[in-house]
């Protein structure tokens, strides 16, 4: 089976819902003081506006259909004196259908990603990741990625 990367277009909202779904579920399970279940996880709304953004961009990766997403947004640093000038490509979402997972598809998809953020010559690629989805953070940390600021709470 051949596999190949595109851009999203508008059609293929539900491709992406389903999978993204799958994540948020993982979310929801692992985070229930954040996460809501629903059965939409993704408004559509915010979907076409992704696809029309100018410094957005949605990815899928495909077999006969998409098995993986990436939503990807250009941000550049504030223009502040005391802050060099910066161009980080934020991944928003990564995600791979469930039933694709362990196969090094996730691993060749981030790394056309990665390529990509070189080719528009961003300075870095950045992302979050829950602390406690230890499988992704062991995957990311295999693409390279290293902790940069750790965000941490208190429950009142």
């Amino acid at each position: 089976m051949e596999i190949h990367i595109r851009e999203a277009v508008k059609n293929d909202y539900n491709a992406v819902h389903r999978i993204q779904k799958q994540v948020h579920d993982i979310h929801t399970q692992e985070r229930p003081d954040h996460y809501m279940m629903a059965d939409i996880t993704l408004d559509k709304d915010y979907f076409h506006e992704l696809i029309d953004g100018a410094n957005t961009k949605v990815f899928l990766l495909e077999e006969d259909q998409p098995i993986a997403y990436t939503i990807l947004t250009v941000k550049y640093a504030a223009d502040r004196p005391i802050l060099k000038p910066k161009k980080v490509v934020y991944m928003d979402d990564f995600g791979v259908d469930s039933k694709c997972r362990g196969k090094g598809l996730g691993k060749k998809f981030f790394e056309k990603i990665v390529e990509y953020a070189k080719n528009i010559e961003a300075d870095s690629l950045e992302l979050g990741v829950w602390e406690f989805n230890e499988s992704a953070i062991k995957f990311y940390e295999s693409m390279n990625l290293k902790t940069k600021i750790r965000v941490m709470e208190i429950d009142l």
